[in-house]
């Protein structure tokens, strides 16, 4: 059998450019950081030595590529490091420094368009400036996509000032990731890293549940959403938010006709669960065609072996791994067979 094309989703890159235009600057806290906001002095210091160790990786694209060729990766979308979302910007430095970041993508994919795609950032405090921003990225640019937070400033997705943007995205048919990046009220996760161990998932769980519930998914079938690290807790515990819809009134004000669970199947998920028996039941629960690869590269929470994942995993046909490592994903990309 032919060996399938491997395509990552879910991998970063850092613009260091975008520093000088935020020197002096100091971002509101917690929500323009909660990542680092809710972490104890022990993970800050760890993480400071990790961030310096990896910057060549977020930075240098060669380096990258002998990576992906370690890790069997044979096309990476490429998406900002979620401390550069810069949602606490105001609107005309939010413009200038999405733009920035847009164009050193297109840099990076123009240098080696057979390995690289890009997925744009936009300024999401201000929607009209983000709808314009996700047409130049993707019309002038040449972007496949777009990467946001969960949140917005603390602003959950579900909110009616963000669909627009939404309306756009599913109107040009292009892939929106969701990263969190870090849970807004994280004083119980401060200790043990839980920062991201417990913080992240329950980032994107709240976000995933709220555009379910907001009925973002019901107005918007055609929008392509997928969301990181195997789409938070959502997926391993949807039949209890199925259970709350049947028995009570709170979640079917915008979707009353059909349980939650059921929007699922509208929206796909990285691999990014670390264990074949994990990744085996996401897959039972969304669907082989909702799950794409995705390493979280070049960070330490990320995975660097992928396809042994996916090749470790039970109860997978040829056709469902062909899927989940590069099928699902290009066909979200629109690269060419």
């Amino acid at each position: 059998m032919t060996r399938p094309r491997v395509v990552d989703l879910h991998s970063h890159v850092a613009t260091p450019a975008c520093r000088a235009l935020v020197d002096g600057r100091v971002p509101p806290l917690p929500l323009a950081d909660p990542f680092a906001f809710w972490s104890n002095e022990e993970t800050k210091a760890y993480n400071a030595d990790h961030f310096a160790a990896i910057a060549g990786q977020l930075t240098d694209p060669d380096r990258r590529i002998a990576d992906m060729d370690r890790m069997g990766i044979d096309v990476a979308a490429l998406s900002v490091a979620p401390p550069q979302y810069y949602y606490w910007a105001d609107p005309a430095l939010g413009r200038q420094l999405a733009r920035r970041q847009n164009e050193h993508l297109a840099e990076l994919v123009a240098g080696r368009p057979d390995r690289f795609v890009g997925l744009a950032t936009v300024p999401l405090q201000d929607v009209e400036a983000a709808v314009a921003e996700l047409d130049h990225a993707v019309g002038a640019l040449g972007l496949r996509g777009v990467e946001i937070c969960t949140n917005v400033n603390g602003l959950d997705l579900d909110d009616h000032r963000f669909r627009p943007f939404f309306a756009r995205a599913a109107e040009l048919g292009v892939v929106v990731l969701l990263h969190p990046h870090g849970f807004t009220d994280g004083r119980r996760l401060m200790d043990y890293y839980l920062t991201n161990v417990i913080g992240n998932p329950l980032e994107s769980t709240i976000a995933l549940t709220r555009l379910i519930h907001g009925g973002v998914l019901e107005k918007l079938p055609a929008l392509r959403l997928c969301v990181v690290h195997g789409g938070g807790f959502l997926p391993f515990y949807a039949s209890r938010m199925d259970h709350a819809w049947r028995q009570r009134p709170e979640g079917r004000h915008h979707i009353p006709d059909r349980p939650p669970s059921s929007y699922l199947r509208q929206v796909f998920v990285d691999c990014l669960v670390y264990d074949p028996a994990h990744l085996a039941f996401l897959v039972q629960q969304m669907g082989a065609g909702q799950v794409v690869v995705g390493t979280d590269y070049p960070f330490d929470m990320g995975h660097d072996d992928p396809v042994g994942l996916v090749e470790a995993t039970p109860g997978l046909s040829d056709a469902d791994r062909a899927r989940i490592l590069g099928g699902n994903a290009a066909g979200l990309l629109g690269l060419e067979p």
